[in-house]
């Protein structure tokens, strides 16, 4: 019988065969890959193993060639049908800002979302890191390390490599990653402001749809059911102008914390929210978007994986065009 080889990496250190088994042979379920693992058709170093044994880097997965056989002919047929709903969906090919081999930024499209559905980027992202980027980990799954609103677009960042999330992670963890966003606001926004406030939970819809609410520390009790997290934002006003007799407001919105719908919900609270949000009780409808808001720098501390200090976008060509209906040239 003719077996196939590959080199564990460093990504793959300390996983078990199980799992790394899984990243080959996605068609079967755990209790198929348990039995092919248990008859020897999958090895660690050409020796029979158990499902749980630990793969190091350096060590050899070695896996039945008909294995490998069958499962690409399920992957041909996955892959055509993926190709057919990213035409069908409109953004054919990613849009990257930057990467290497631990961070992948792109600019995120309006109205495409990140995770949860069939045609999520993050769908969309594992399928060219698998096809595309030279990778030698075995069992290493890219994902997004940080959320954006179905209906926010720009950057957003996913991981590489093993090194690459965990340092984001500990970094986003720790608020040294800076993410600013240009936001249009209602009304008029006279000096920068500094919103501190709690962001609480609100009942889940039926579509699965949730809103929160951003509330004043004075009005949340310390009970640990009822109480928020912090959310903290610095707003900056940049241009003013009108929509349909409605003063506007084009903002820079820093935020310090990462909290769900947390500039939406904190713009309601401090009566400037976002123009057409009519989750958080906007009462004007936007052109071209449901509202305005793009993330469009991040900002980096000093790292090892090569990200440039500072990563920014211009604003998009659908969010100019609704500037310029608003009066405002930015």
């Amino acid at each position: 019988m003719q077996f196939s080889d590959f080199n564990a990496s460093k990504d793959d250190d300390g996983r078990r065969l199980d799992r790394i088994a899984r990243k080959f042979v996605s068609g079967k379920n755990l209790s198929e890959i348990y039995s092919l693992i248990r008859k020897g058709l999958i090895k660690i170093n050409h020796k029979k193993a158990k499902p749980d044994s630990r793969v190091l880097e350096g060590d050899v997965v070695s896996f039945a060639d008909f294995i490998l056989e069958n499962e690409n002919q399920t992957e041909v047929t996955n892959c055509e049908a993926k190709n057919n709903k990213t035409k069908k969906n409109g953004f054919e090919e990613l849009n990257i800002i930057f990467q290497n081999q631990h961070i992948l930024v792109i600019d995120k499209p309006y109205d495409v979302a990140v995770h949860g559905s069939k045609d999520s980027l993050d769908k969309t992202v594992q399928s060219f890191y698998d096809s595309s980027v030279n990778k030698s980990s075995l069992s290493f799954k890219t994902g997004p390390l940080h959320r954006l609103d179905r209906k926010t677009s720009g950057l957003l960042c996913f991981s590489l490599s093993l090194e690459g999330a965990q340092w984001f992670t500990q970094n986003i963890k720790n608020h040294s990653i800076h993410k600013s966003y240009y936001a249009l606001l209602e009304g008029k926004l006279e000096v920068s402001e500094h919103w501190e406030d709690l962001i609480l939970k609100d009942g889940e819809k039926k579509d699965g749809f949730y809103t929160v609410n951003a509330v004043h520390d004075d009005f949340c009790d310390n009970s640990s059911e009822n109480k928020g997290k912090n959310a903290i934002s610095y707003v900056t006003p940049l241009a003013y102008g009108s929509f349909n007799g409605v003063t506007v407001t084009l903002a820079e919105v820093a935020i310090k914390t990462g909290r769900t719908h947390q500039i939406r919900s904190q713009a309601a609270l401090h009566n400037h929210r976002l123009l057409g949000d009519s989750a958080y009780d906007s009462k004007i409808a936007c052109v071209g978007r449901s509202f305005f808001l793009q993330a469009f720098k991040l900002e980096f501390p000093q790292n090892k994986l090569g990200l440039p200090p500072v990563m920014e976008i211009p604003l998009s060509p659908d969010y100019k065009k609704m500037l310029k209906s608003c009066g405002i040239d930015f």
